[in-house]
């Protein structure tokens, strides 16, 4: 006798399938590469230098000059219009949606750098968020899906860390000013340390949709002794996003 599945069983299946979050991680490689030996003197903790901006050149009080499309260009100028006007533009990171991948290397907070075997990990304090970037010759496979830090492949080249980025989702902006790329956005970097104590990211971002071409940067991180501590976004988050789409700050405590 066949079993009919009640329909109140397939629905609640059917959201639990859209509710699961994408696993990104590409499978493992049948002969799997040894981590780099250059590998553990990246670990640690390290705290960013320079301007907020995703370019720490440019003063924050000044926006970032990325080469742009057209129709980038004025998507980025109509954001930096409405914050000068006191109403800057919806930022989803301030209604808790992650930094996701390029800015959370842009972070405020401190980051965390950690090693094993197949791969590096980098933890942001900020949302706590975790980046996995597997270096055991894996590649990107046959699709990728779309998460908010991608699908970051990373291989060795001496003393520097290579790592490619893609599948990242396009509704978070590039910075704080609300910078936005298209669902074709790859991001390339090389990780460096100048000294045991200051680690280099040079991070280059192809988008044609976004920019005329390539635009690189460069951040910098100190090394530090501090801790990562527990950050939770939604426990009383100071920059609701009011019906208007626009971001209010909370100066108040309690409610």
């Amino acid at each position: 006798m066949a079993y009919r599945v009640p329909a109140f069983v397939q629905a609640l299946a059917l959201i639990l399938a859209f509710a699961l979050p994408a696993f990104a991680a590409p499978p493992a490689p049948s002969h799997p590469l040894p981590q780099g030996p250059y590998a553990k003197d990246f670990v640690g903790v390290w705290d960013r230098v320079g301007s907020i901006n995703f370019d720490p050149t440019i003063p924050f009080d000044k926006p970032d000059r990325p080469p742009l499309t057209p129709k980038a260009a004025a998507q980025f100028q109509a954001s930096l219009d409405s914050a000068a006007a006191g109403k800057p533009i919806n930022d989803p990171h301030a209604n808790c949606i992650p930094l996701g991948m390029p800015r959370m290397m842009n972070g405020v907070y401190l980051m965390e750098v950690l090693v094993a075997d197949e791969k590096v990990v980098v933890i942001g304090e900020e949302q706590s968020q975790v980046r996995r970037i597997w270096t055991d010759g894996r590649g990107f496979g046959d699709e990728i899906d779309p998460t908010y830090n991608g699908t970051s492949i990373g291989h060795w080249e001496g003393k520097v860390l290579v790592v490619e980025t893609k599948g990242l989702h396009w509704d978070i902006p590039i910075n704080q000013k609300g910078l936005m790329h298209s669902p074709d956005l790859a991001v390339s970097e090389r990780f460096w340390l100048e000294d045991k104590n200051t680690l280099h990211d040079q991070i280059t971002l192809t988008d044609p949709q976004t920019f005329s071409k390539p635009w690189t940067v460069t951040k910098t991180y100190k090394r530090t002794k501090d801790p990562l501590n527990e950050y939770v976004c939604e426990e009383n988050n100071r920059n609701p996003v009011g019906p208007d789409g626009v971001t209010g700050v909370v100066l108040k405590s309690g409610g």
